[in-house]
């Protein structure tokens, strides 16, 4: 499926559509790429797995891309694709986690990445700076 007719745009927690340049835009004003991450949380954990395993996207994981001992080293578009994901995927419960632990879990997690790049709930870029991070 060509780039064009990707669905490219992420609803945050507050409802709004963040588009992929804004993300894309992101990474490499704060030289994010790839975006490296340590997942400590169980809950998160689980919750990138089930968007991971969905492989409806062609550039939803990339060769470069790990995701292994808590650790995430994601490109740029996968980010945007994970994302996404986590604020709009079906999560299923499993026998550790419920589905409502995993959706809060998913929505927390896209949130403060969001904030580690400097994007704020308008879904508008505004830097670490304005985030309070720097």
């Amino acid at each position: 499926m060509p780039e064009t007719q990707i669905d490219n745009s992420i609803l945050n927690c507050q409802l709004i559509s963040v588009p992929y340049s804004t993300v894309l835009q992101a990474i490499k004003a704060t030289r994010s790429d790839p975006f490296n991450m340590t997942i400590r949380c169980q809950f998160e954990w689980a919750a990138i797995a089930q968007c991971v395993n969905q492989g409806i996207d062609a550039c939803s994981v990339k060769e470069r891309d790990v995701y292994e001992n808590g650790h995430c080293s994601i490109s740029p578009m996968s980010l945007c694709v994970l994302l996404r994901r986590l604020g709009d995927s079906d999560f299923r419960g499993t026998n550790e986690h419920s589905a409502e632990d995993l959706w809060d879990a998913a929505i927390s997690l896209q949130s403060s990445i969001f904030i580690v790049l400097g994007i704020d709930d308008c879904g508008q870029y505004v830097g670490r700076e304005a985030m309070g991070l720097e």
